[in-house]
């Protein structure tokens, strides 16, 4: 699995030496804790923190000798956190009727954390919400849909 890995890791940019390295010493070693977190490494560069955190819990698995690997899981976990508050934060805004800090705050979750569902879904919800798509005729024939078109 994890030379699958450094090969699309290759494909996304094949200048980069160090995987080529990696390639060849984890098909050596699989098992190499350096290799294990060096594709740990590459995941987090590209935001797959989860990805990223399943090769660090791999590397710990086979040694605790490296630092790294621990270092990292805590920036995920901080990070992964961090979001969380945020859309949470943004929740009790909207809720309250201040959407635009509801919607700054849901954008700082995305910057973190890319890939949490729930903190797009609200932002999208949150620039709907403060669209006033009532005031706008073209936004208006958009929320009556394609069966309301008349009726619009």
């Amino acid at each position: 699995m994890a030379i699958l890995h450094y090969k699309q890791a290759i494909n996304c940019d094949s200048t980069f030496i160090e995987t080529y390295n990696n390639l060849s010493c984890f098909a050596l070693q699989p098992n190499h804790p350096q290799a294990l977190s060096s594709l740990g490494n590459i995941y987090m560069d590209c935001n797959m923190m989860s990805v990223a955190a399943s090769f660090y819990k791999a590397t710990l698995a086979v040694t605790t000798g490296i630092s790294a690997p621990f270092n990292n899981l805590a920036i995920i976990y901080k990070q992964q956190t961090a979001a969380d508050g945020l859309v949470n934060r943004g929740n009790t805004f909207k809720e309250i009727g201040r959407v635009t800090e509801a919607i700054q705050d849901y954008i700082r979750a995305v910057n973190i954390r890319p890939t949490m569902p729930e903190a797009h879904a609200n932002l999208a919800s949150s620039y709907k919400d403060s669209l006033q798509i009532s005031s706008t005729p073209e936004l208006k024939l958009m929320k009556c849909g394609l069966s309301g078109l008349n009726a619009c």
